[in-house]
């Protein structure tokens, strides 16, 4: 539900406040969340931190990714798109298979909540990865996305 959530007004801020100011800030609102899951404790206050946190990334990431694939696609040349989109298939699968065992390493050697502490703590970093300056020609702001 948060994905649907997310995803629906992602044209609306596009046209609102351009393309890379809304990656920009969905891309950092996303990032964080997961440390919110350091602090489950058993029992319902868990179960409903869990949900809250859970929902709020899942809709942060609604608004992101449509957003950023666009974002991406825009910039890579009309032969290369099937290309392109293989290899962010491949790398982005192998990243989580990476990070998931690099992690359940982690938990193994300083616990599971240490290690979903230390995500949560570099998480908020990732956002400083994603261009800086929207190198396009052309006004940021996607005159084909109208407000609905």
């Amino acid at each position: 539900m948060g994905g649907v959530i997310g995803s629906r007004p992602a044209r609306r801020l596009v046209a609102r406040f351009g393309r890379h100011k809304v990656v920009l800030t969905a891309g950092a609102l996303r990032a964080c969340w997961a440390f919110g899951l350091a602090f489950i404790r058993p029992g319902v206050a868990g179960l409903v931190l869990v949900i809250a946190v859970e929902f709020g990334l899942i809709m942060c990431m609604g608004v992101f990714n449509p957003v950023f694939a666009t974002y991406r696609l825009d910039r890579t040349a009309p032969d290369r798109i099937a290309r392109t989109l293989s290899a962010w298939s491949v790398t982005s699968k192998a990243t989580v298979a990476a990070m998931t065992g690099l992690w359940g390493v982690l938990a193994g050697i300083t616990g599971p909540r240490t290690a979903i502490a230390v995500a949560g703590l570099l998480m908020p970093a990732t956002p400083f990865l994603l261009p800086r300056h929207d190198h396009a020609p052309h006004d940021e702001r996607d005159p084909a996305w109208s407000p609905v």
